[in-house]
């Protein structure tokens, strides 16, 4: 276990729990479709409760009063929401920072090179918590976005979001916009918090990739330019629950940059 993953998700739930502290109302619709406040943090609590190998609840919702959820990954961390709902906001925050803490004990005490069972199979615990820090910092952005509070946009798992989100660029650029052979984009990632800028060639067989400056010829047929809140939100699903889209320019062929735009969604 790397003492940087270990410490980078731990500040991640410490800030996390911090914020919602301050929220009187936690009845207040997030960004994140179908989920409040209180939502987020139940999702927060029964991740952090799976990480310490708590029994999974034996809960079965009621799907037709759940619209938003529209997949079998949905399904499955909805469960621990709608478990949860119905608690009072200090139950739910003594069970977030409790169920954090068994979690920092169980993970303390494995080997360096542990894999444990998670959403999706078997992964290394120094990714996952990789994941964890991105999943708590992201929610925790949403808590902001839904009271009107920014903050916090280059803390604990920023990084981790910048990675995991820019990642999925080259299936956004090959399979949602559907881009010609050799099309290149490059987005552009402004203040304020953490900036980047990412090259996605379109291969001849149809894949498309991330590619250095260096590999692009001439001019890229789009550049989009975001600034890294607006970015975070659209790659992050939040389109249909946010108005960031109006802070996205885009230069070059615009039917390409807006089908870029409507497909940037790659969280699951």
């Amino acid at each position: 276990m790397t003492d940087s993953a270990l410490s980078i998700w731990d500040a991640a739930a410490w800030n996390f729990s911090s914020f919602v502290t301050r929220i009187d109302d936690w009845n207040v619709e997030s960004p994140c479709p179908g989920w409040t406040i209180a939502d987020l943090v139940s999702h927060t609590i029964d991740l952090e409760a799976m990480l310490a190998a708590d029994p999974r609840p034996e809960h079965s919702p009621d799907w037709t009063a759940l619209p938003h959820i529209a997949s079998d990954f949905g399904r499955l961390t909805e469960i621990g929401v709608d478990y949860r709902r119905g608690r009072s906001r200090e139950e739910l925050l003594v069970e977030l920072n409790e169920a954090h803490a068994r979690a920092m004990a169980r993970v303390e005490s494995l080997p360096p090179n542990a894999s444990i069972p998670w959403l999706r199979g078997d992964i290394p615990v120094p990714r996952l918590l990789g994941m964890r820090a991105f999943d708590i910092w992201m929610h925790e952005q949403d808590a902001r976005v839904a009271t009107g509070t920014v903050g916090n946009l280059d803390g604990p798992g920023a990084a981790e979001a910048m990675q995991y989100l820019s990642a999925g660029l080259p299936k956004v650029w090959g399979k949602g916009v559907g881009a010609p052979a050799n099309a290149v984009l490059h987005v552009v990632i402004t203040e304020p918090g953490l900036t980047g800028a990412f090259w996605i060639h379109m291969e001849e067989d149809g894949k498309a990739a991330l590619v250095s400056s260096s590999e692009t010829d001439g001019d890229p047929d789009v550049t989009v330019t975001v600034p890294w809140l607006s970015f975070v939100m659209l790659a992050g699903g939040r389109a249909t629950e946010t108005d960031y889209a109006k802070d996205v320019v885009i230069v070059g062929n615009e039917e390409l940059g807006q089908r870029f735009l409507d497909s940037m969604a790659v969280t699951p």
